[in-house]
């Protein structure tokens, strides 16, 4: 194995998951080899986690006194890395739109969503888009669920929390 092979994120993310249940006696064991480390490191260092800072829907966001069309949209607002993550979820007819803009250094970059998956973390990526100019992404016809948004933005990645998209479900 060359040093430089890299197993990718999603292999590396299922071993961790696989790993960290409980019952870990039928895991499997993690790549050997120095270029299955390397690149378990490498996905490892920029990796942040965002911090929910803002979130209309919250009881303390709709005392703050900001304007909204009718609570129909949807502001949240995240921090990682030096950045601010602003996102607006949206009705668009019987789904909805993700749109957002990161504020923060300027880098190109690219924005997934996967579903969220309770107790097993994300499911295969649904959609992935580039940033504009602005740090800008939009994303149309998204169906009501639970979504993971990462961004990869210069050598780093931020995974927001699971954000729910659309009417809550009990």
């Amino acid at each position: 194995m060359d040093l430089d092979d890299d197993p990718g994120a999603d292999e590396f993310a299922h071993l961790v998951r696989r790993l960290s249940r409980r019952d870990t006696a039928a895991a499997a064991p993690p790549p050997a080899g120095p270029g299955a480390l390397l690149g378990a490191a490498r996905s490892l260092l920029g990796r942040a986690a965002a911090v929910l800072r803002f979130d209309s829907a919250s009881p303390a966001g709709r005392d703050t006194g900001t304007r909204s069309r009718g609570g129909a949209v949807r502001h949240l607002l995240f921090s990682a890395k030096g950045r601010d993550i602003d996102l607006r979820v949206s009705p668009s007819g019987a789904r909805f739109a993700l749109s957002g803009q990161v504020l923060g250094p300027d880098e190109a970059g690219r924005v997934a969503l996967a579903p969220h998956v309770r107790g097993e973390g994300t499911g295969p990526r649904l959609v992935a888009a580039e940033l504009d100019d602005l740090g800008g992404f939009h994303v149309d016809a998204l169906r009501p669920g639970t979504y993971v948004v990462t961004l990869t933005l210069g050598d780093d990645e931020v995974a927001l929390p699971p954000i729910d998209v659309g009417p809550a479900t009990p």
